[in-house]
C-alpha cells in the first residue's frame, strides 16, 4: 500500500491487491550479530551495562539525550502518553501502557470502530529458561529430534524467534541433545517458561512449557546466586501475567523491571498525525570532489556549532523543516518524505558497489550469525565516520529522532561525562540488496533479554529507500491495528524516502506488532538501508 497524506489530516490507505503474503516456515532467530568491532570481555560489557542502568537510573528525568541543536513542533510531545497508567496490586508503582480503543485511531469517539483481526496469524515466541543450566531452543521441523536450532538460552535468560500457532519448540541439552521442556505455541500467547522446580504443564498454565525430568528441588540445586536469579524470573512471570491482563492483552517481551524508554519516542495517537522538526544538516544537492571525501576525525564529526554544518556550498541553504506523518499507530510508525536527496542516495549506491556484499544472515545480540532461507537478501555495512555526506546523515536522523547527535557516535573521553560509555547509540548503516525472489520473511529486529532487568536492545530504526520502480519489495507491518482491512500495512519504496518505527513501547515493553517483512521482489532490483538505535545503550 502506499502512504497518502491530505493536509486535512485526512489519512488515506491505498491499499494493494491481493492478501499479504508471508512464510509459514520458521522463522529463526532474527536478530543479526551487532557490533563486530566490539572486542570487550563479556564481563567488561556487563559492567558497562550495570553502569548504564545506573546511570539511567539516577538520571532524574526521562527523555535525556534530546537534542538541542534542533526545534520541533509540540503538538502534545511532551506531554505523557494517556494510554499510559499505573497497574494494580503488587505491581501499582508501574505506568503500562494499555491499548487504546481503535476508534481514537481515525479521531472518533469510542465505539465508533470495530477492530479487524489481522489476516496474519504470526507471533513473537520468547522462550524462558529458569533453569541453572544452558539450554538451546530448537523448532520441530517435522525431521526428526533434535529438529532446528534456532537460539541458546543463558541460565535465567530468554531467546525468541517469529512464529506461528500449533509450531512446537523443544528446549535441549546441547551436551546430550535430550529434550528437557517442549512447548506448542498457542494464538494469543507469545511467552512460554521451562521451570523445572515448578510442577505445572500447559493444562495448568498456557505459557507453561511440558518439563521431561522430574522436578527439581530449588533449595537442593540452587545456589545463593542462582537462587536470587531464580526468584527474580518468578517475579518477572508474575509480573507478566497482570501486566497481560492490565493492557487487554499485550504479552510482557521485556525483562521487569525495565524503564521506559530513555530516548525520544514520537507521538503517535491518530493516523496522519504530523510532527515538524527544524534541521540545519540540509541535503547535499552537489556532489563534492573526491578529495574532500575522505574519512572524517571524531574532533570533525562534533557539532560544536548548530549553524555551521560541513561543504555547505554543496548544499541546499538551510534551515530545513522535516514533516513526520504517522502512518500508524500500533505500531508506532511515522514517514518522512525526500529525507535524502538524489545525490546522497547516489553516492551510497556507489560505497556499495565499491563495497563487498554478504549474504544477509540472521542471529541473536551478542551471539553467532546464521545463513537463513527466511532472509535471502545481501548486506554491506557503511560507518558514519567513512564521508562527510554519512556524517550528515547520520546527524540528520539524530535531529528527526530527537537524539544527540554524540551518542550516536564514538566520543572523545571528556565528551558527555554523564554517560555511562563512550559507544555510540546507533549501529553502522547497513546497506541492503535485494534480487527477484529475494525476501526477509516476517521477524522482529529486537533481541530477547537475559536475566538483568533494564537489559538493552534495539528499540528504534530509521530505514531509507535508495531506489523505486521494482515490482513487489514493500515493507510489511501485518499486525498493525486498524479497523478497514485485514491487510498488512506496506510502504512503497520511493528513492529517498525514510521510515521510522518504534520496538519498544512508552513503557518498556518490545511491540510484538512491529514484527515486518521485507516483501518478495517480483521486477527490478532494491536498494534498502537500516539505521538501529539502541535503548539505553548499546551492547
Amino acid at each position: 500500500m502506499k502512504f497518502v497524506v491530505v493536509r486535512s489530516a485526512v489519512f488515506i490507505l491505498l491499499l494493494s491487491g491481493g492478501a499479504f503474503v508471508h512464510s509459514k516456515s520458521i522463522v529463526e532467530h532474527q536478530v543479526r550479530v551487532l557490533d563486530q568491532d566490539n572486542d570487550n570481555t563479556e564481563h567488561e560489557q556487563q559492567q558497562q551495562q550495570v553502569e548504564a542502568a545506573a546511570w539511567f537510573k539516577n538520571a532524574g528525568t526521562k527523555n535525556q539525550t534530546v537534542t538541542k541543536d534542533s526545534t520541533y513542533s509540540l503538538d502534545n510531545d511532551d506531554e505523557e502518553d494517556p494510554m499510559l497508567a499505573f497497574m494494580p496490586g503488587e505491581f501499582s508503582h508501574f505506568k503500562a501502557y494499555r491499548r487504546a480503543d481503535i476508534s481514537s485511531f481515525y479521531q472518533e469517539p469510542p465505539g465508533s470502530r470495530i477492530e479487524q483481526t489481522p489476516e496474519f496469524t504470526g507471533q513473537a515466541g520468547k522462550f524462558v529458561n529458569m533453569s541453572p543450566e544452558r539450554l538451546e531452543l530448537h523448532w520441530d521441523d517435522g525431521k526428526g529430534p533434535p529438529g532446528s536450532f534456532i537460539c541458546e538460552a543463558r541460565p535465567f535468560a530468554s531467546c525468541g524467534t517469529a512464529t506461528f500457532p500449533t509450531h512446537v519448540f523443544h528446549f535441549i541439552r546441547p551436551s546430550t541433545q535430550q529434550v528437557v521442556c517442549t512447548f506448542t505455541v498457542k494464538k494469543d500467547t507469545s511467552v512460554y517458561f521451562c521451570d523445572p522446580f515448578r510442577p505445572t504443564d500447559e493444562s495448568d498454565d498456557p505459557s507453561a512449557g511440558v518439563y521431561q525430568d522430574a522436578v527439581l528441588d530449588v533449595d537442593e540445586v540452587l545456589d545463593e546466586n542462582q537462587r536470587k536469579l531464580y526468584d527474580a524470573a518468578v517475579v518477572n512471570r508474575r509480573f507478566g501475567a497482570v501486566y497481560k491482563n492490565f493492557t487487554g492483552g499485550s504479552e510482557w517481551l521485556a525483562n521487569y523491571p525495565s524503564q521506559p524508554p530513555q530516548h525520544y519516542m514520537w507521538r503517535a495517537d491518530y493516523f496522519g498525525q504530523e510532527h515538524a522538526v527544524e534541521t540545519m544538516e540540509t541535503q547535499f544537492t552537489t556532489l563534492p570532489p573526491a578529495d574532500k571525501l575522505h574519512q572524517l576525525s571524531i574532533p570533525e564529526m562534533k557539532r560544536t556549532d548548530k549553524a555551521k554544518i560541513a561543504l555547505p556550498e554543496y548544499r541546499a541553504e538551510g534551515p530545513w523543516n522535516i514533516t513526520l506523518t504517522v502512518v500508524s499507530v500500533a505500531p508506532r510508525i511515522l514517514q518522512i518524505d525526500n529525507f535524502l536527496s538524489d545525490v546522497e542516495v547516489d553516492h551510497l549506491l556507489d560505497l556499495a558497489h565499491q563495497a563487498h556484499l554478504d549474504r544477509s544472515s540472521t542471529g541473536n545480540a551478542g551471539g553467532e550469525a546464521h545463513i537463513s532461507t527466511v532472509r535471502t537478501s545481501r548486506n554491506t555495512w557503511l560507518r558514519r565516520y567513512s564521508t562527510p555526506i554519512l556524517d550528515a546523515i547520520y546527524k540528520r536522523g539524530a535531529d528527526v529522532l530527537k537524539i544527540e547527535e554524540d551518542l550516536m557516535r564514538h566520543r572523545l573521553p571528556e565528551e558527555r561525562p554523564d554517560f555511562p560509555n563512550r559507544k555510540p547509540i546507533s549501529e553502522d548503516l547497513q546497506l541492503v540488496h535485494y534480487d527477484v525472489g529475494q525476501q526477509y520473511t516476517a521477524h522482529h529486529d529486537f533481541g530477547y533479554p537475559d536475566a538483568r532487568p533494564n537489559a538493552p536492545s534495539r528499540s528504534i530504526n530509521l530505514c531509507m529507500y535508495l531506489n523505486e520502480g521494482m515490482t513487489g519489495g514493500e515493507t510489511a507491518f501485518p499486525r498493525w491495528r486498524n479497523a478497514h482491512t485485514t491487510d498488512a500495512v506496506k510502504a512503497v519504496p520511493q528513492k529517498g524516502k525514510a521510515m521510522i518505527f518504534y520496538m519498544k513501547n512508552p513503557d518498556g515493553n518490545l511491540d510484538d506488532l512491529s514484527q515486518h517483512a521485507a516483501m518478495p521482489v517480483v521486477d527490478g532490483e532494491k536498494w534498502f538501508m537500516n539505521l538501529w538505535t539502541w535503548d539505553p545503550v548499546r551492547e
